[in-house]
């Protein structure tokens, strides 16, 4: 069972402007100029693709989700989304920019995994997480209010269970320190937000190849 925002994209949508407000806009405007142009883009765990409206027309998006309703909306607009597991890691495609946004609390404790596969086929990834998504649930030890409301109309994917996500427990500054621990270059505040940008070492892209 998902709560309503994972039903209907139009209904996600809303509940990421409830929660974001006018920084939901900063973000996306920020994360676009740092990815440039001409970047083919993957973004793991893509939910409704907002960030494919805001790329450079340059760019190529791709975006791997598992909630099947959000993929066939991002197909009807002519996106590139596949019903995928990002964990499949053999399976990710050859890509500039990695992207990872709202993800990492919905899949803890696997996120250094996450990130360290998520390197190995980018050569820059971008990761964007809220600090402590789940403060209030924890204030009330997921008392029974919090859980209907997490159930119903929170932030319950269908897929991750409260009390796996609810142990994402960072402040903004533990935050940054983690990201920069697992080789985060630069960090960005945008509300509650903590923007991390890691870049790969490893041997040139065959994408970069081909454009050379």
């Amino acid at each position: 069972m998902k709560a309503l925002p994972y039903i209907h994209p139009k209904l996600y949508q809303l509940f990421l402007l409830l929660l974001h407000r006018k920084n939901l806009v900063k973000r996306y405007t920020y994360l676009s100029r740092e990815i440039g142009r001409n970047k083919v883009v993957f973004e793991l765990g893509c939910g409704i693709g907002i960030l494919a409206k805001y790329l450079d027309k340059s760019c190529e998006y791709m975006g791997w989700d598992l909630n099947a309703t959000f993929i066939k909306y991002l197909r009807k607009k002519g996106l590139n989304a596949e019903l995928k597991d990002i964990f499949n890691f053999k399976e990710y495609p050859e890509n500039d920019v990695t992207v990872i946004i709202d993800v990492l609390h919905h899949v803890a404790p696997k996120e250094r995994i996450l990130i360290q596969n998520a390197l190995k086929t980018t050569k820059k990834l971008i990761v964007v997480e809220p600090s402590s998504p789940y403060k209030f649930g924890r204030v009330q030890h997921i008392s029974r209010f919090y859980y209907f409301y997490d159930l119903f109309l929170g932030d319950n994917d269908g897929i991750n269970s409260l009390h796996r996500r609810i142990s994402w427990n960072f402040s903004e500054k533990d935050l940054k320190n983690y990201f920069i621990s697992l080789g985060a270059s630069k960090i960005k505040y945008i509300g509650k937000d903590v923007v991390a940008i890691f870049h790969s070492n490893g041997k040139v892209s065959d994408i970069e190849k081909k454009r050379n």
